[in-house]
This record gives C-alpha cells, sequence and structure tokens, in this order.
C-alpha cells in the first residue's frame, strides 16, 4: 500500500492482507498515511522463504525456456510507467511469455509471476494472455485465488477481455500448472475487493482480533501489546471466537470481567454449553489471580475416569520422552531434522539421543532408527509406552512411515497397542494453570525446568538452523 499524492497505489498483497485481517489493513494504511512507521523486523526464515519463491520462479521460467517458449522479461520492481510500457508492449507484439509483466488499473496494480499467451482472440489481436502464478504452498489457499483474479482482472483492462483461466504452478508437480476457471471465483473477488475498499475509509473501527496471520504478520508485537493492555477476552486461554462473541454480547469485554462473573452463569449462553462458559470462567480467575500474585498458579481439576491423570498409564523403566522438531518447508516436502528421545539405560541414568538429520536419506534412517529401537526396548519391557506432548509427534511418525513406505507393522502395532501417550491431553484435564496457552514451554515453571539458554536465545538459534535447512533445500532442489 502506497500514496502518491493523493492517491493509493494497491497491491495484491494488499488485497489478501485484508482478507487475513482486516485491522491489518487499518494498520498499513495509517503507514501509507504517515501517521506510523512499518515494523522493521527480520525474519531470516521469511527471507528465506522468499528466496525459495524466487528461485522456483526461475526455475519454472527455465522449464518454458527449455521447452521452446521465447520468454520476455520485463525488467526492474515496481510498476513505475516504463515497467508497465514494457508489459503492454509485449502483450501487444504477441510475446509467448511474459515473465514479471507490470500491470496498472488504479487504484490496483501488480506484478504477475507469468503471462502465458493463449490464442483466444482480444483486442491485442488474435490472441490474448492468461495468468500462471509460481507458489511454494502445496495447497492452494484463498489468498492465492484473490490474487489470480485480480491479476486477470488487470490483464483483462489491458486485453479487453478476462482470462478464462488462471494458473498455479506448485512444488514437486513436474511444473504442471494447476487451472482454476476465473469466473468460478469472480463473485467472491468482487465482493472481498469491494469491502476492502470500502475499508479505506478509515474510520478506525477495528480491533486486533487474535487469528491464525497473526503468526507471519509484522504487526503480531504491536497487536499483542494492545489486547494486554485491554486485558482482552482473547488472552483466556482456550477461549473461542464464539464464546467471546457470546460474552460482549452480555458486556463481559475484558478477563477481568469474566473472572468476576458470577455461577451459574445469569444467563443461557445462545451459542455453546453453559459448562463450556463456566470452564472459560474458572480459566480467567485464576490467570488475573496469578497476574496479581506475580507468579504462575495452578490447581488440580476433579477426578474424571478416563480424563486427566487418569489416562497415564503405570511407570515402566522401560518409559520413552520423545519430542520432534521439523519443518515443513524444507527440501521436498518437509524435513524432521531433529529427533530427540530420553529413556533410562540399564543403570538407570537418564540419556538422550539427539538424531539431526540434513537430509531425506539422514531422516530416513533416523526414522527407522528410533523405531526400531523402540520395538527392541518393547520386547523387554513391554509395559513401556511413549510420552509426546500434543499430536505431532504421532502424525509425524505416519507421514514418514507413508513417505518411505517403511516401518509399517511396527508402527501399526504401536498405534494399535496405544503405546504413544499424549501428555498434552493429559495436562488439560489434570490442572487448570494461570497461562494463556498450555503449550509446554509455557508451564515449564510448574515442574521446574531451568534452561541453560533462554527462550528468546533459544527460538533464534532455532530459526538459523530452519533458516539454513530451507537454504541448502533450495539450493540442493533447485525449488522446482
Amino acid at each position: 500500500m502506497l500514496r502518491i499524492g493523493s492517491e493509493l497505489q494497491l497491491s495484491a498483497s494488499d488485497l489478501v492482507g485484508y482478507l487475513n485481517c482486516g485491522h491489518l489493513t487499518a494498520l498499513d494504511l495509517q503507514v501509507a498515511d504517515g501517521v506510523l512507521e512499518k515494523p522493521k523486523n527480520w525474519d531470516p526464515l521469511l527471507e528465506i522463504l522468499q528466496q525459495r519463491g524466487a528461485a522456483h520462479e526461475a526455475a519454472y521460467v527455465d522449464h518454458l525456456r527449455a521447452s521452446g517458449f521465447m520468454v520476455a522479461v520485463i525488467e526492474g520492481k515496481g510498476i513505475d510507467d516504463s515497467s508497465v510500457a514494457a508489459t503492454i508492449a509485449a502483450m501487444r507484439a504477441g510475446a509467448q511469455i511474459v515473465v514479471q509483466a507490470a500491470l496498472r488499473a488504479p487504484p490496483f496494480t501488480g506484478r504477475t509471476d507469468i503471462l502465458r499467451r493463449v490464442e483466444t482472440p482480444s483486442e491485442l489481436g488474435a490472441w490474448s494472455y492468461e495468468v500462471v502464478d509460481t507458489k511454494l504452498a502445496r495447497e492452494t489457499k484463498g489468498g492465492t485465488v484473490l490474487q489470480l483474479c485480480l491479476y486477470s482482472d488487470l490483464v483483462g483492462q489491458v486485453q479487453g477481455l478476462v482470462p478464462e483461466y488462471a494458473y498455479v504452478v506448485a512444488p514437486l508437480t513436474g511444473f504442471e500448472p494447476e487451472a482454476f476457471r476465473v469466473s468460478d471465483y469472480a463473485a467472491y473477488y468482487r465482493n472481498v475487493r469491494e469491502r476492502f475498499v470500502a475499508s479505506l475509509n478509515g474510520n478506525g473501527g477495528t480491533y486486533p482480533e487474535p487469528v491464525a496471520h497473526c503468526d507471519i504478520c509484522r504487526w503480531r508485537g504491536r497487536c499483542d501489546d494492545q489486547r494486554h493492555q485491554d486485558d482482552h477476552l482473547s488472552l483466556v486461554a482456550g477461549i473461542t471466537a464464539v464464546q467471546r462473541g457470546e460474552l460482549a454480547g452480555h458486556d463481559v469485554a475484558t478477563m477481568t470481567a469474566l473472572a468476576e462473573l458470577t455461577l451459574p452463569l445469569p444467563w443461557k449462553p445462545e451459542r455453546g454449553a453453559a459448562s463450556s462458559y463456566n470452564r472459560i470462567r474458572e480459566q480467567a480467575r485464576i490467570q488475573v489471580a496469578g497476574r496479581a500474585a506475580g507468579q504462575i498458579l495452578h490447581e488440580a481439576l476433579p477426578i474424571e475416569p478416563g480424563f486427566g491423570l487418569c489416562r497415564l498409564p503405570v511407570p515402566d523403566e522401560g518409559d520413552i520422552f520423545f519430542d520432534l522438531e521439523g519443518d515443513p518447508f524444507v527440501g521436498e516436502g518437509g524435513l524432521e531434522y531433529l529427533f530427540g528421545y530420553a529413556f533410562r539405560d540399564p543403570e538407570g541414568t537418564l540419556t538422550y539421543v539427539a538424531d539431526w538429520c540434513l537430509t531425506q536419506a539422514d531422516e530416513k534412517a533416523a526414522f527407522e532408527r528410533f523405531v526400531d529401537f523402540v520395538i527392541e526396548r518393547r520386547a523387554h519391557h513391554p509395559g513401556m509406552h511413549i510420552y509426546h506432548y500434543a499430536a505431532y509427534e504421532v502424525g509425524a511418525l505416519k507421514r514418514l512411515m507413508g513417505r518411505y513406505a517403511t516401518r509399517e507393522e511396527e508402527i501399526d502395532t504401536l498405534l494399535r497397542g496405544q503405546v504413544l501417550v499424549d501428555l498434552y491431553a493429559v495436562v488439560r484435564h489434570a490442572i487448570r494453570a494461570s497461562v494463556e496457552s498450555y503449550s509446554i514451554k509455557k508451564l515449564e515453571p510448574l515442574y521446574a525446568f531451568v534452561r541453560a539458554v533462554s527462550l528468546p536465545d533459544a527460538n533464534y538459534s532455532l530459526s538459523k538452523v530452519q533458516a539454513r535447512l530451507r537454504a541448502r533445500g533450495c539450493r540442493r532442489h533447485q525449488c522446482g
């Protein structure tokens, strides 16, 4: 988003940003108006993703050249008059492929990855163009479809004909484009575009409600600070957007107000069971109490058969504590780059194995070593279990089994025998704690874990490791 004089110049990223979060648009508008400064966040993982995206696009262009297509490249990065003129000239000349086409139809501008000539007549002549976008994601999401529609709209205004199709080229597809009929999404595109443009009136009516995009948003620090200053309901661990809306309708707008709400509820919820509101009220109560005490508080929940501590098996000398670290953007289909597991050796000494993987061959070998170790250990300790926290490890083991077509029977045996125990499910039904999230890191004070390295430093090191792995994978596979 850029203001030039009195006019706003908008991009496909701005449109997709609005779809992700209306408050993001409001903040970006203030940057364009000079009211706020754009946050300067350096994210090595994002930088590597951008490099991989550029490499994927370059590999696809090389593929087109190798297939015999004549390619016209529009130089530069902006949407200035010269790049727009060069794009229009290439289209009028009938170039087979136009790379980084610069298009402008105020207030929107865009640089498409690829324009591909098709033999459909238009105002250009006996031909016209369709949009091809290169994406790293294996699945095409709504934001990508919006981007394709916007680019197709811009192309249509040049050639007097909206393209019938737009395409996405994802990795690991042999550069085979996935087709999308533009007219199928036109109404959706117009609706989002109209709402987006209307939001630019700048009425200031947005709030930083937590959404999925927060995890990668440049404004996340500012928005998180505002929610804490406002004692926002979203800070209550486990609360849902539906519950927040219900509570707001009864003038319960802060975590403190929820903590002070009388039980049983003085009204019948329109959506959701009253018991779920009792639970989040109690969660708010302990969080407010913990905040006042300046420490993490916890209390045991009532014993319920089949839940909480009742899900814990009898301890066994053969028990294993298992944790995986993985990155879905490394190489072909991601990489589980660290198999970490702890167990007691025959002398009773706690032993930790850190099995690092830099390649898929390493990953397969580490997977097989871990499974073989478990099977052998279980032969000596039939009552042993593998403890992990949350569902990631189980899903990863299934993926690796399928990816490498190995250890299928062993994994099936472990799953059927309920050998893997999810401690997150145990904790969530065993205790109530004054935390905003029941992630294992947030609960560290409760199990007296003392870090040798601070969590921010550890996260930074983790980001560096992932950045190097992604860069390595990009160079090895050329992102194609």
